[in-house]
């Protein structure tokens, strides 16, 4: 796991050392236990590297890497963690190996099988080569974007890639301007943006996940696909309980893979279902004497973020999980003395945008690093991938009452009801009760725009006058791609887009950058490939039913969490207490921003309108957390901008 940057003058202008250790430098918090640079190509390209010491912590292990004829170069960010089974699959083929990293095994697998060696990979990652011969530089990510990577283009003149759009800063000859049309976007709709190859700057771009790029000097970029989820759906048991079973076995060889390191890793732990059954099964894993090669000694603890006093607090329900297994755990509360400064330093190097204050997230890894953790084994995916959502469960509410089957509907209501307060069973039921033929023949439109209007389904508050219009054509452009299988239900497809192209790729961004910033390493054994194409390929009942969501998860972890942690169905989640912070530690430092002349004045949002809604909630004690959340992106926004001068 590191930092990885490059910049090639396509202009044959010979690069400057310093200019490219800048460059790489700007991201050192991704990797602070070492780095390298390298010229190549008549010194008009450079490679550079921020190292993450986490196997083969010896020097052999140093980035930029050439392999043994020196033919290619790499730069990787990332894990392939079923690096020694291929090694021995190479070494088998003739390869040698100098050292003990999978950064080697994938330079060798590279020069063996091409491009094709990606479809043998099982991690996470982000690859730029350089091929010496045919003078082409490939960049790789991995197949549902867990490392980050971005690139600059100027046509005759520059291409740059980097780890984190805050390294092209420092680009020399680029002057980072942002896009305004994608930064309003940014502003209102942040998961969409994130789900495209946008970004909120001119000229840089995402590479997608799944996708690689090549480029030679006197071409532009051409990107293809290599991985696509819909064309590895398979055959999966008739019988559930034998789709539990293969289930269980496929995640635990997930975490099993996910342990190899050569330093300590510890657990993210919420008290939620997804992190609680990562922990849980580690333990599992360890106390059946299951081998695990490369296993570190220390890897027992947990580390639990914890807001005393408010709504958001899961701290009771994680202690259930340490206590079952007799674990160890790590509480961390708030730093209210420095929160201010906490989420000013927090929200610029994240240099995007996001609904909450990063530093509910960044404290978990910040006390990993100080408590001598690099490695993080964290229960991110399961929501995208097992209607762990209320908009998922309420769509398939609505598919329930669209196909008349009033029973299906009945039980999505129960499960929607357990997940959330402000869905009353009682009410779900009436509004059941009264539909009859004509009401449903009148289609599924309609009985949306009945209950948000009339029933207990209704939406908050948008907030729209807040913004600028956007470009519906731009918007458009920007989901365009969405590629759900065709014959799915709509909840299923606002899944499968949403684990796609949406909302679990702000999140992966969002916990990259939070944990990066203090060289902290997340591995997810849920985002395993091969869990992945196997949960997509379920029916739906082993999905949502029985009274549950994620209920093939639920099943699998008997025996294995407490009951009360297995079959718990309020979600929470981990974010900051948005309306007590509001109301409380950041009143005063909202108060001030939103009353400052470059908020009032800026293009991008109505700040008169915006500062007189909160200074209303506030007299009005109305504040809740949409408003929040939705406040809290410009006041994001403006912390960027104030960065940038402007």
């Amino acid at each position: 796991m590191c930092g990885i940057a490059g910049i090639w003058n396509l202009n044959n202008k010979e690069l400057d050392y310093s200019v490219l250790k800048e460059f790489t430098d700007s991201i050192k918090h991704r990797g602070p236990d070492g780095s390298g640079y390298n010229l190549m190509n008549d010194n008009t390209l450079g490679f550079g590297h921020r190292r993450l010491s986490i196997l083969d912590l010896s020097e052999a292990g140093k980035q930029p890497m050439f392999n043994a004829d020196q033919s290619l170069v790499i730069s990787y960010n990332g894990e392939v963690y079923n690096f020694l089974e291929i090694r021995k699959e190479l070494e088998s083929a003739g390869f040698e190996f100098k050292t003990d990293t999978d950064t080697e095994v994938i330079l060798n697998a590279y020069k063996k099988w091409g491009i094709d060696c990606l479809n043998r990979f099982n991690g996470m990652f982000a690859i730029a080569f350089w091929d010496v011969n045919a003078k082409e530089l490939i960049l790789i990510r991995d197949r549902f974007g867990v490392k980050p990577l971005y690139f600059l283009y100027i046509p005759g003149e520059l291409f740059a890639f980097c780890s984190e759009t805050l390294g092209f800063k420092n680009v020399e000859g680029y002057k980072r301007d942002l896009n305004n049309e994608l930064f309003q976007i940014a502003l209102t709709s942040p998961e969409i943006l994130e789900g495209s190859d946008k970004t909120i700057f001119k000229n840089i771009f995402q590479l997608l996940p799944g996708h690689f790029l090549k480029i030679r000097k006197t071409e532009a970029p051409a990107v293809s696909r290599w991985w696509n989820t819909e064309g590895a759906l398979r055959p999966v048991p008739s019988s559930y309980a034998e789709q539990v079973e293969e289930f269980c076995d496929i995640f635990e060889n997930a975490c099993k893979l996910r342990m190899r390191s050569d330093v300590s890793l510890a657990s993210a732990l919420s008290g939620g279902l997804d992190s609680s059954s990562v922990y849980s099964t580690l333990y599992k894993l360890n106390s059946t004497n299951k081998t695990i090669d490369r296993a570190p000694d220390n890897w027992q603890q947990a580390f639990v973020a914890t807001f005393p006093g408010t709504t958001v607090n899961e701290k009771e329900y994680a202690e259930r999980v340490v206590k079952h297994i007799n674990g160890k755990a790590y509480y961390i509360e708030p730093n209210y003395n420095n929160l201010v400064n906490d989420i000013l330093k927090a929200t610029t190097l994240l240099d995007g945008i996001i609904s909450t204050p990063i530093t509910s997230i960044t404290d978990i890894y910040k006390a990993m690093r100080q408590n001598g953790v690099t490695v993080s084994m964290d229960g991110h995916g399961v929501d995208e991938m097992m209607y762990g959502y209320n908009t998922y469960v309420l769509q398939a509410f609505y598919d329930a009452l669209h196909k008349k089957d009033l029973n299906l509907a009945k039980e999505y209501a129960g499960i929607l009801s357990g997940l959330s307060p402000a869905y009353k069973m009682q009410d779900l039921n009436k509004t059941i009760q009264q539909f009859d033929r004509s009401f449903f023949e009148k289609g599924v439109s309609f009985i949306k725009r009945k209950l948000s209007v009339n029933g207990p389904l209704r939406k908050t508050e948008s907030h729209s006058k807040w913004f600028n219009n956007i470009d519906p054509v731009l918007l458009k452009g920007l989901t365009s791609h969405y590629t759900a299988p065709a014959g799915w239900s709509p909840s299923e497809k606002l899944m499968y887009n949403d684990f796609h192209y949406k909302s679990l790729p702000i999140n992966l961004r969002d916990f990259d950058r939070a944990s990066m910033q203090h060289g902290i390493e997340i591995r997810m054994p849920f985002m395993d490939y091969r869990l992945v194409s196997y949960v997509f390929s379920l029916p739906m009942e082993s999905k949502v039913g029985g009274g549950f969501t994620k209920r093939i998860l639920r099943d699998a972890m008997k025996n294995t969490l407490p009951e009360s942690i297995r079959t718990r169905t309020l979600k929470i989640g981990i974010g900051a207490p948005m309306e007590e912070w509001f109301n409380v530690n950041l009143k005063e430092f909202i108060r001030d921003t939103l009353s400052s002349d470059s908020f009032i004045a800026s293009p991008y949002w109505n700040g008169k309108l915006i500062a007189n809604d909160i200074e209303a909630a506030y007299k009005n004690n109305t504040l809740n957390k949409e408003m929040c959340s939705t406040a809290w992106r410009i006041i994001n926004a403006q912390i960027l901008l104030n960065d940038k001068g402007e």
